[in-house]
């Protein structure tokens, strides 16, 4: 049976998984489970809906750093599947449609691994000096608090912040002379006093003017 009706021959129930996955901003997208039937995946002319979305955004993805760097590196789909096998090191995820802004990102190593520790809520381990693109900007985010998903009273809200880098240091202490607050017209560091203090370069000006 599929949704309430016998299987037709030669129909095949198609289902999705789409899996956590791992974002800048401390935020998570939530695991979601949706069963597909084929018209729902298949678009005009028979193309699949989920091949051209995730062409979409390997596209994005690969925008998130410049082209020299993007074009070698290995693309993932917002499902967590590796689109494209890179050979430098680096990895590009694409937007999260889910939320504001747009949040693609490329990064070495040390800031894979630093979200995955983060996604787990543990503390990082930074043996190299991390570098992330963010060139089509970000959503918005607490600059104190690595787990907040909405503005509080108070709080340091970055938002609307366009093109810049973000830097993972093994020493934080390095980082103690350098402006906490993100409205200070150049860079700053972000989670300061938290195991996820980086520092945050904007390329376009930030606050916008």
């Amino acid at each position: 049976m599929h949704n309430g009706r016998p299987i037709e021959k030669g129909e095949v129930p198609m289902m999705r998984e789409w899996k956590t996955m791992i974002v800048p901003a401390g935020a998570l997208i939530m695991a979601v489970t949706a069963a597909l039937s084929p018209s729902s995946v298949l678009g005009e002319g028979g193309a699949r809906r989920d091949v051209v979305r995730q062409a979409a955004e390997s596209t994005g993805a690969e925008r998130a750093a410049p082209s020299s760097l993007s074009k070698h590196a290995t693309i993932m789909s917002g499902d967590g599947h590796v689109v494209r096998k890179g050979s430098n090191g680096w990895t590009c995820l694409p937007d999260n449609p889910g939320t504001a802004g747009t949040d693609s990102i490329c990064m070495n190593e040390p800031w894979l691994n630093f979200m995955e520790a983060m996604k787990n809520k543990k503390d990082p381990v930074i043996a190299q000096v991390g570098i992330a693109y963010m060139l089509q900007g970000d959503r918005p985010a607490s600059n104190t608090d690595p787990y907040a998903t909405e503005s509080k009273s108070g709080d340091d809200w970055v938002e609307g912040l366009g093109a810049h880098l973000m830097i993972l240091l093994p020493d934080q202490q390095v980082l103690k002379n350098v402006p906490t607050d993100s409205k200070n017209g150049g860079p700053w560091v972000m989670w300061a006093g938290t195991p996820y203090a980086h520092l945050m370069i904007p390329i376009d000006s930030y606050p916008s003017r």
